[in-house]
């Protein structure tokens, strides 16, 4: 690795990310302590992604090299779509922000790229970290509505739950026995989601896979809110981006309605090997009516299931304030989370300025990279 002689890392050399890539691109992100995807999934995020198909120029990212040709720093650039007052806008997330410490310094250059690409009206994130967060605080806006620094939760399995925080505390795991007793009673008394039974409840129907009727309920799901900024939602666009979530399981799609669909809610798993903690986490709640009451027999049908595989825990954060009383209505436990998580950053000022009306929002964490 190429030092200068003052002991600072030598300059690095900025280009685009091709696929041929791969191995150096993963190389880097594992070195950074992040999980690199298989070749095959890494590039389904752009090759079979139906926004990636319709655009006739796009950046797939960036790579840093060093003066010896390694890459030494990658950011993806993966296009979404949204729609807003009747019009569609053109989206990126970030994919494996990833840089070598000696060359920390340069990552600004390589996130600054990902912001000001001029194929993309919007660019958002709801994965900062709490190394990225400071800068995209000083180089973006946070999203105006729902709180991404706090996270609700309901424990599913208590032993399980209690082991893990005792875990990162570094605390004797013997105390998971007494703590968990303790979190069982408590729960009992106190958690009404605890106590509430799916059991006959008809509306609520479970999905292994996103079929037609996800196509007419997108349709009126547009028409229902043509004020709000909205991810696109087609049947094409959720089977490519659950796709493998699907393929391991880890996805589970619940849907008001028999024919036809009137509400649906998307869970998705969130663990935490690095503490051994498993997590189920609500990514996304839309419903046609502005009713947000049936979020609860949703969440009831997915605490029992979380209980049943011995899941630790059910969470649920970052939604609008109608959705988000609906449950904290549930008597959560509440955690702070490491960072806010979610920002976005346009190209048009116009757009912008209309984008800072909190009403106009509808976040969820099937926005930007949150779950690919």
């Amino acid at each position: 690795m190429a030092i200068s002689p003052n002991g600072v890392a030598a300059a690095v050399v900025f280009r685009d990310a091709h696929f041929e890539d791969y191995e150096g691109i993963a190389s880097v992100q594992s070195r950074n302590g992040l999980t690199a995807k298989p070749l095959e999934e890494w590039k389904h995020l752009w090759i079979e992604n139906p926004v990636y198909k319709k655009v006739s120029h796009w950046h797939d990212g960036w790579v840093a090299e060093n003066a010896d040709g390694k890459i030494v720093g990658y950011v993806g650039h993966v296009p979404l779509s949204y729609e807003f007052a009747g019009r569609q806008i053109i989206a990126a997330c970030a994919h494996g922000l990833s840089i070598d410490a000696i060359h920390r310094g340069y990552g600004i250059h390589l996130l600054k790229r990902h912001l000001s690409d001029k194929y993309t009206d919007v660019v958002l994130t709801s994965t900062a970290s709490p190394d990225s967060a400071p800068l995209l605080d000083v180089l973006c806006y946070r999203g105006p509505t729902g709180n991404w620094g706090q996270a609700a939760f309901w424990i599913t399995n208590h032993h399980g739950f209690a082991a893990s925080v005792l875990r990162t505390r570094r605390w004797p795991e013997w105390l998971s026995w007494p703590a968990s007793a303790a979190l069982t009673l408590w729960d009992r008394v106190a958690s009404p989601l605890a106590r509430l039974r799916t059991d006959g409840r008809s509306e609520i129907q479970i999905c292994s896979s996103f079929d037609e009727r996800f196509d007419t309920f997108w349709e009126e799901l547009k028409r229902a809110y043509p004020e709000r900024f909205l991810a696109t939602r087609s049947r094409e666009v959720l089977q490519w981006h659950f796709k493998y979530a699907l393929a391991r399981d880890s996805v589970w799609i619940v849907t008001a309605g028999d024919s036809h669909i009137s509400a649906y809610a998307i869970f998705c798993r969130a663990d935490n090997p690095a503490i051994g903690s498993t997590r189920v986490r609500l990514i996304d709640f839309q419903s046609l009516n502005r009713d947000s009451e049936l979020l609860i027999p949703m969440l009831a049908w997915a605490f029992r299931r979380c209980q049943e595989e011995g899941i630790h825990m059910l969470e649920a954060f970052g939604f609008r304030p109608e959705k988000q009383q609906v449950i904290d209505s549930l008597r959560p436990y509440q955690r702070t989370l490491a960072s806010w998580y979610y920002f976005y950053r346009t190209r048009d000022k116009a757009l912008g300025q209309q984008l800072n009306d909190a009403a106009l929002w509808d976040p969820s964490h099937f926005d930007a990279d949150s779950t690919l």
